[in-house]
């Protein structure tokens, strides 16, 4: 597994937010952290090791005004540079 894979999932069991802000070169994307549980993944599908899954995302680019929405968006965690959630955010 990747550690940055472990790191979000061990840390969101402690933050107030489920709000995941996470930096891709020139991207920030924003949105709700999917947590599968154990009953979950026998009837909506499998949880993936290394893929997170926010729900409405937000994808904008740091250096133009460029924005995008989707309802449900993966993203491969050796990818992310950065990451934080919500109620850690200033």
């Amino acid at each position: 597994m990747c550690k940055t894979y472990d790191a979000i999932w061990r840390l969101s069991e402690h933050v107030k937010s489920n709000i995941l802000i996470c930096s891709l070169n020139h991207l920030k994307i924003e949105g709700e952290l999917h947590k599968c549980s154990f009953s979950e993944e026998k009837q909506n599908g499998e949880c993936y090791d290394g893929i997170i899954t926010l729900k409405n995302a937000v994808v904008s680019c740091m250096k133009n005004e460029y924005k995008h929405e989707y309802e449900w968006l993966n993203i491969s965690s050796k990818h992310i540079q950065a990451f934080a959630f919500k109620c850690c955010e200033k």
